[in-house]
């Protein structure tokens, strides 16, 4: 997915009526409320970075006032951590195929895990730099909270997997909040770094191929791996 300019996200949809400022229920036209907006944060962060998503494009794109978005979240930083909040439950929901592998196959543990991962990044290119450029500098105490926790649980998830590859299938000793932070950066970066893909494939490359092929690409790459030679 290659992230749009500026200029061209207002024009992915037909411009939505505006709709009535104020508190839904408030009577005299329609109104929006706040999973509304946060599912139009969601669609931004789509095509724009996090840093791009104002509250003013948010307004725009959603076809609201600004003051009913700070009605529902006081500011910037509060409306981006619902995002986020949005965005890792549906990653969590992604994430139960790689749960529901029996434990006695690790290593099928850990690809599931890495398909999920990867094809929810195609889908939320920013999802990874919310968290990190948006999330964990927020000065709200349950941001903060919020980051570790979704962390703590990645790490504590990929640290069992590998943990059980080295004892079950006789994998390489390896800590897995290593192995946590690669398999996001090899994610990420698929997506974010679209432009190398163009020179390498070309321009007219299908997306839907490249992405069947880097995902067995990145299975095998991390489980063999693991593997002792």
């Amino acid at each position: 997915m290659i992230a749009k300019s500026r200029s061209q996200v207002g024009q992915t949809k037909k411009k939505k009526q505006r709709r009535a400022r104020g508190r839904p229920g408030d009577g005299g036209g329609q109104s929006v409320g706040a999973d509304a907006i946060v599912l139009e944060v969601c669609e931004l962060l789509r095509e724009l970075a996090p840093r791009d998503v104002t509250l003013l494009r948010v307004a725009q794109h959603a076809g609201v006032d600004r003051s009913l978005i700070r009605y529902y979240f006081t500011n910037r930083s509060s409306l981006l951590l619902a995002a986020a909040r949005h965005l890792f439950a549906q990653l969590e929901n992604a994430l139960v195929v790689a749960r529901q592998v029996p434990p006695e196959d690790p290593e099928e543990q850990i690809r599931a895990s890495v398909r999920a991962l990867l094809r929810f990044q195609i889908r939320h290119p920013y999802f990874h730099r919310l968290m990190v450029d948006e999330v964990v500098n927020s000065d709200q105490p349950d941001a903060q909270a919020f980051f570790k926790s979704f962390t703590a649980t990645g790490i504590d998830s990929y640290r069992k997997a590998a943990a059980a590859a080295t004892r079950l299938a006789g994998a390489k000793a390896v800590d897995g909040a290593f192995l946590y932070m690669a398999v996001i950066g090899m994610c990420e970066f698929f997506v974010t770094g679209m432009p190398i893909l163009k020179v390498a494939f070309g321009k007219d490359y299908d997306p839907e191929v490249l992405n069947r092929q880097y995902e067995k690409f990145i299975c095998d790459y991390v489980i063999d791996g693991l593997r002792k030679s």
